[in-house]
Protein backbone atom coordinates (compact mmCIF):
# COMPACT_ATOMS: atom_id res chain seq x y z
CA UNK A 1 0.00 0.00 0.00
CA UNK A 2 1.27 3.46 -0.91
CA UNK A 3 1.94 6.01 1.85
CA UNK A 4 -1.09 8.13 2.72
CA UNK A 5 -1.61 11.67 4.00
CA UNK A 6 -1.87 11.30 7.81
CA UNK A 7 -0.70 7.72 7.48
CA UNK A 8 1.90 6.42 9.93
CA UNK A 9 4.83 7.33 7.66
CA UNK A 10 3.63 10.88 7.14
CA UNK A 11 2.87 11.37 10.85
CA UNK A 12 6.25 9.92 11.86
CA UNK A 13 8.00 12.27 9.45
CA UNK A 14 6.02 15.22 10.86
CA UNK A 15 6.87 14.34 14.47
CA UNK A 16 10.59 13.89 13.77
CA UNK A 17 10.88 17.11 11.74
CA UNK A 18 8.96 19.21 14.28
CA UNK A 19 11.30 18.03 17.06
CA UNK A 20 14.38 18.71 14.91
CA UNK A 21 13.14 22.20 13.99
CA UNK A 22 12.43 23.07 17.63
CA UNK A 23 15.84 21.80 18.76
CA UNK A 24 17.58 23.55 15.86
CA UNK A 25 15.77 26.82 16.53
CA UNK A 26 16.66 26.75 20.25
CA UNK A 27 20.34 26.00 19.51
CA UNK A 28 20.53 28.82 16.98
CA UNK A 29 18.89 31.22 19.44
CA UNK A 30 21.36 30.22 22.16
CA UNK A 31 24.61 30.09 20.21
CA UNK A 32 24.25 32.31 17.13
CA UNK A 33 24.83 35.58 18.98
CA UNK A 34 27.15 37.59 16.72
CA UNK A 35 26.03 39.09 13.42
CA UNK A 36 28.62 37.00 11.56
CA UNK A 37 27.39 33.71 13.06
CA UNK A 38 23.78 34.62 12.23
CA UNK A 39 24.63 35.35 8.60
CA UNK A 40 26.63 32.11 8.27
CA UNK A 41 23.73 30.14 9.80
CA UNK A 42 21.04 31.46 7.44
CA UNK A 43 23.26 31.08 4.39
CA UNK A 44 24.16 27.48 5.23
CA UNK A 45 20.46 26.60 5.60
CA UNK A 46 19.71 28.45 2.35
CA UNK A 47 22.44 26.40 0.64
CA UNK A 48 20.84 23.18 1.88
CA UNK A 49 17.45 24.39 0.61
CA UNK A 50 18.91 25.16 -2.82
CA UNK A 51 20.43 21.67 -3.02
CA UNK A 52 17.10 20.07 -2.04
CA UNK A 53 14.97 22.00 -4.54
CA UNK A 54 17.48 21.16 -7.30
CA UNK A 55 17.30 17.47 -6.30
CA UNK A 56 13.51 17.66 -6.36
CA UNK A 57 13.36 19.23 -9.82
CA UNK A 58 15.91 16.76 -11.24
CA UNK A 59 13.95 13.83 -9.76
CA UNK A 60 10.72 15.13 -11.31
CA UNK A 61 12.41 15.68 -14.69
CA UNK A 62 13.98 12.20 -14.71
CA UNK A 63 10.79 10.38 -13.65
CA UNK A 64 8.73 12.33 -16.19
CA UNK A 65 11.42 11.97 -18.89
CA UNK A 66 11.06 15.66 -19.66
CA UNK A 67 13.92 18.04 -18.89
CA UNK A 68 11.57 21.01 -19.11
CA UNK A 69 10.27 19.83 -15.73
CA UNK A 70 13.50 21.19 -14.25
CA UNK A 71 11.73 24.56 -14.28
CA UNK A 72 9.53 24.99 -11.18
CA UNK A 73 5.89 25.53 -12.12
CA UNK A 74 4.31 25.74 -8.66
CA UNK A 75 4.32 28.41 -5.96
CA UNK A 76 6.13 26.13 -3.51
CA UNK A 77 8.79 24.93 -5.93
CA UNK A 78 9.53 28.40 -7.26
CA UNK A 79 9.45 29.91 -3.75
CA UNK A 80 12.01 27.41 -2.42
CA UNK A 81 14.31 28.34 -5.31
CA UNK A 82 13.77 32.10 -4.98
CA UNK A 83 14.00 32.06 -1.16
CA UNK A 84 17.31 30.18 -1.17
CA UNK A 85 18.81 32.50 -3.79
CA UNK A 86 17.47 35.65 -2.07
CA UNK A 87 19.32 34.64 1.10
CA UNK A 88 22.48 33.39 -0.60
CA UNK A 89 22.87 36.31 -3.01
CA UNK A 90 20.78 39.14 -1.56
CA UNK A 91 21.47 41.39 1.38
CA UNK A 92 19.80 41.21 4.77
CA UNK A 93 16.09 42.14 4.68
CA UNK A 94 16.14 42.59 0.88
CA UNK A 95 12.95 43.34 -1.04
CA UNK A 96 12.64 39.84 -2.53
CA UNK A 97 12.28 38.43 0.99
CA UNK A 98 9.31 40.74 1.58
CA UNK A 99 7.46 38.73 -1.04
CA UNK A 100 8.79 35.20 -1.07
CA UNK A 101 8.94 34.80 2.73
CA UNK A 102 5.14 34.86 3.07
CA UNK A 103 4.50 32.58 0.09
CA UNK A 104 7.10 30.07 1.26
CA UNK A 105 5.99 30.17 4.90
CA UNK A 106 2.30 29.56 4.18
CA UNK A 107 2.90 27.12 1.32
CA UNK A 108 5.43 25.05 3.25
CA UNK A 109 3.20 24.71 6.33
CA UNK A 110 0.19 23.65 4.25
CA UNK A 111 2.20 21.19 2.15
CA UNK A 112 3.92 19.55 5.13
CA UNK A 113 0.55 19.11 6.84
CA UNK A 114 -1.19 17.92 3.67
CA UNK A 115 1.34 16.55 1.15
CA UNK A 116 -1.01 15.23 -1.52
CA UNK A 117 1.93 13.74 -3.44
CA UNK A 118 3.05 11.16 -0.84
CA UNK A 119 0.97 8.39 -2.43
CA UNK A 120 2.70 8.59 -5.83
CA UNK A 121 4.93 5.57 -5.12
CA UNK A 122 4.93 2.59 -2.73
CA UNK A 123 8.16 3.87 -1.16
CA UNK A 124 8.03 6.89 1.15
CA UNK A 125 11.66 7.49 0.13
CA UNK A 126 10.86 7.68 -3.58
CA UNK A 127 13.06 10.63 -4.74
CA UNK A 128 10.13 12.78 -5.91
CA UNK A 129 8.33 12.26 -2.59
CA UNK A 130 11.12 12.63 -0.04
CA UNK A 131 12.85 15.51 -1.86
CA UNK A 132 9.50 17.33 -2.04
CA UNK A 133 8.89 16.90 1.68
CA UNK A 134 12.43 17.89 2.59
CA UNK A 135 12.57 21.08 0.55
CA UNK A 136 9.25 22.22 2.05
CA UNK A 137 10.49 21.39 5.56
CA UNK A 138 13.85 23.14 5.19
CA UNK A 139 12.11 26.09 3.53
CA UNK A 140 9.84 26.46 6.56
CA UNK A 141 12.79 26.11 8.94
CA UNK A 142 14.70 28.77 7.00
CA UNK A 143 11.75 31.17 7.35
CA UNK A 144 11.71 30.58 11.12
CA UNK A 145 15.48 31.11 11.38
CA UNK A 146 15.23 34.34 9.36
CA UNK A 147 12.89 35.65 12.07
CA UNK A 148 14.96 34.30 14.98
CA UNK A 149 18.16 35.93 13.69
CA UNK A 150 16.40 39.16 12.61
CA UNK A 151 17.74 38.58 9.10
CA UNK A 152 14.22 39.38 7.96
CA UNK A 153 11.72 41.68 9.69
CA UNK A 154 8.07 41.81 8.52
CA UNK A 155 7.04 45.29 7.39
CA UNK A 156 3.58 46.14 6.04
CA UNK A 157 5.03 49.17 4.22
CA UNK A 158 6.74 46.71 1.87
CA UNK A 159 3.39 45.41 0.53
CA UNK A 160 4.22 46.46 -3.08
CA UNK A 161 6.89 43.73 -3.07
CA UNK A 162 4.12 41.17 -2.58
CA UNK A 163 2.12 42.48 -5.53
CA UNK A 164 5.15 42.62 -7.82
CA UNK A 165 6.27 39.14 -6.81
CA UNK A 166 2.82 37.62 -7.30
CA UNK A 167 2.43 39.18 -10.74
CA UNK A 168 5.92 37.92 -11.65
CA UNK A 169 4.89 34.36 -10.77
CA UNK A 170 1.68 34.60 -12.81
CA UNK A 171 3.52 36.11 -15.78
CA UNK A 172 6.12 33.35 -15.64
CA UNK A 173 3.35 30.74 -15.40
CA UNK A 174 1.65 32.17 -18.49
CA UNK A 175 5.02 32.06 -20.28
CA UNK A 176 5.51 28.39 -19.42
CA UNK A 177 2.06 27.51 -20.73
CA UNK A 178 2.23 29.52 -23.93
CA UNK A 179 5.86 28.87 -24.90
CA UNK A 180 6.72 25.47 -23.42
CA UNK A 181 3.26 23.96 -23.56
CA UNK A 182 2.69 23.43 -19.84
CA UNK A 183 -0.94 22.43 -19.32
CA UNK A 184 -1.07 24.27 -16.02
CA UNK A 185 1.40 26.42 -14.12
CA UNK A 186 0.96 28.16 -10.75
CA UNK A 187 -2.63 26.82 -10.67
CA UNK A 188 -3.77 29.35 -13.30
CA UNK A 189 -6.00 26.89 -15.16
CA UNK A 190 -6.50 24.09 -12.65
CA UNK A 191 -7.03 24.09 -8.87
CA UNK A 192 -4.31 23.09 -6.41
CA UNK A 193 -6.55 20.20 -5.29
CA UNK A 194 -8.79 18.37 -7.81
CA UNK A 195 -12.53 19.02 -7.61
CA UNK A 196 -12.11 22.20 -5.58
CA UNK A 197 -12.37 25.88 -6.56
CA UNK A 198 -8.85 26.56 -5.26
CA UNK A 199 -7.32 28.12 -8.35
CA UNK A 200 -4.72 30.84 -8.03
CA UNK A 201 -7.38 33.54 -8.20
CA UNK A 202 -9.28 32.32 -5.15
CA UNK A 203 -6.02 31.52 -3.36
CA UNK A 204 -4.86 35.09 -3.98
CA UNK A 205 -7.97 36.52 -2.29
CA UNK A 206 -7.55 34.18 0.70
CA UNK A 207 -3.85 34.98 0.92
CA UNK A 208 -4.47 38.75 0.92
CA UNK A 209 -6.99 38.35 3.75
CA UNK A 210 -4.50 36.28 5.78
CA UNK A 211 -1.70 38.78 4.98
CA UNK A 212 -3.78 41.70 6.30
CA UNK A 213 -4.87 39.77 9.39
CA UNK A 214 -1.26 38.81 10.10
CA UNK A 215 -0.09 42.40 10.08
CA UNK A 216 -3.01 43.61 12.22
CA UNK A 217 -2.02 41.06 14.88
CA UNK A 218 1.72 41.64 14.35
CA UNK A 219 1.55 45.43 14.69
CA UNK A 220 -0.80 45.22 17.68
CA UNK A 221 1.53 42.76 19.44
CA UNK A 222 4.55 44.90 18.63
CA UNK A 223 2.91 47.99 20.17
CA UNK A 224 1.87 46.05 23.27
CA UNK A 225 5.41 44.76 23.78
CA UNK A 226 6.89 48.24 23.22
CA UNK A 227 4.44 49.81 25.71
CA UNK A 228 5.18 47.15 28.31
CA UNK A 229 8.92 47.63 27.86
CA UNK A 230 8.57 51.43 28.14
CA UNK A 231 6.58 51.14 31.38
CA UNK A 232 9.06 48.66 32.80
CA UNK A 233 12.02 50.94 32.00
CA UNK A 234 10.26 53.96 33.53
CA UNK A 235 9.39 51.99 36.68
CA UNK A 236 12.98 50.82 36.93
CA UNK A 237 14.27 54.40 36.61
CA UNK A 238 11.75 55.65 39.17
CA UNK A 239 12.70 52.91 41.63
CA UNK A 240 16.35 53.78 41.12
CA UNK A 241 15.69 57.45 41.93
CA UNK A 242 13.72 56.48 45.06
CA UNK A 243 16.55 54.20 46.17
CA UNK A 244 19.08 57.01 45.66
CA UNK A 245 16.92 59.41 47.70
CA UNK A 246 16.50 56.87 50.50
CA UNK A 247 20.28 56.40 50.65
CA UNK A 248 20.78 60.19 50.93
CA UNK A 249 18.12 60.40 53.68
CA UNK A 250 19.75 57.55 55.59
CA UNK A 251 23.16 59.17 55.28
CA UNK A 252 21.80 62.50 56.54
CA UNK A 253 20.09 60.73 59.41
CA UNK A 254 23.34 59.04 60.41
CA UNK A 255 25.21 62.35 60.25
CA UNK A 256 22.62 64.00 62.47
CA UNK A 257 23.00 61.21 65.01
CA UNK A 258 26.79 61.64 65.08
CA UNK A 259 26.45 65.42 65.53
CA UNK A 260 24.04 64.91 68.43
CA UNK A 261 26.51 62.58 70.13
CA UNK A 262 29.33 65.15 69.77
CA UNK A 263 27.17 67.79 71.39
Amino acid sequence: MNPQVFGWQHLTYLAVMIVLMIVGGVLIKLYAKSEKSKIITVKVIAGVLLALILWNRIAIAVSGKNWLRLIPDTFCGMSSLVLSLAVLIGKKDNNVLHFVFYIAFVGDILTIIYPDFVDQDPSFFYPNTISGLLHHTVGLFLCIVLLITNYFTPNYKKWPCLVIGFLSYITFGAFLMSVFGYGNAFYINEPILPDTPLTVWLLAVIFIAVYILFFVIYEYSKKKIATKKFKHENNTDANGILEDKSIIIDENHDLNKENDKKK
